[in-house]
């Protein structure tokens, strides 16, 4: 199992990268850089942020903007030398039948993508078996409580789930023990040492070092060779 901890570029996150091949990117509209050869990444759609969870509404006029970041995220990642593990369609957090005719209108578009659907409250395997195209990867999200009373029927019914907003971890052994195949979060890199010491800790605990060289992944940023970084 990977992790994707959000925006994490730093110098600490590339030497974990490197050193224990356990994480990896999920990249929003935007928010795309490198990529890296020992950071694996996924393209996410930005639709999370649109959904208020209190009050479980979608804001359209928001969604219309960043679909168009989205168009673009897209884009880039054709133009980068290495394509995404997959691509999340567009969905609406929690909520289900506009998710799925969410599906049937972005899927079919997007020829030559891994596809990932984000299953939401209310959703059964059953309802994914029924799509076409189908998706290859089950992304694990809607509200809170019912991805986490979820998550292990997910796991047992498809081949490569991934887990949305996991920052716990306790959680990131839990899934890997039930087969899950990536998990992100947004919380790992904000501050909480203890948080960020135990993902290091469960990286470390399994290691697959990276055998990928350091150059020419390196972005040079200044035309003195002891000025390179990765950041």
């Amino acid at each position: 199992m990977i992790v994707m901890p959000a925006n994490s570029t730093g110098w600490f996150w590339h030497s974990l990268a490197r050193e224990t091949g356990r994480l990896g990117h999920l990249y929003s509209p935007g928010a795309q850089r490198g990529p890296w050869p020992w950071f694996p990444y996924a393209l996410d759609n930005g639709a999370f942020a649109c959904w208020d969870a209190t009050t479980n509404t979608f804001d359209e006029a928001r969604w219309a903007l960043t679909e168009a970041a989205w168009q673009r995220l897209l884009v880039w990642s054709q133009c980068v030398p290495r394509p995404p593990l997959w691509v999340i369609v567009p969905d609406v957090p929690g909520n289900a039948d506009a998710t799925l005719r969410r599906w049937h209108r972005f899927a079919p578009t997007l020829s030559g993508f891994t596809l990932a659907l984000a299953v939401q409250d209310g959703m059964q395997p059953s309802d994914v078996l029924a799509l076409s195209p189908s998706p290859e990867v089950i992304a694990v999200g809607g509200t809170t409580q019912w991805k986490w009373d979820t998550v292990e029927t997910w796991a047992s019914a498809f081949r490569r789930v991934h887990v949305l907003r996991c920052n716990s971890p306790t959680r990131l052994h839990e899934l890997e023990e039930l087969g899950v195949e990536s998990t992100d979060g947004t919380g790992w890199g904000r501050g909480d040492r203890k948080q960020t010491a135990g993902l290091e800790r469960w990286a470390r605990a399994k290691p697959s070092p990276s055998l990928e060289p350091l150059w020419p992944h390196v972005c040079r940023q200044s035309r003195t060779p002891d000025q390179e970084t990765f950041a």
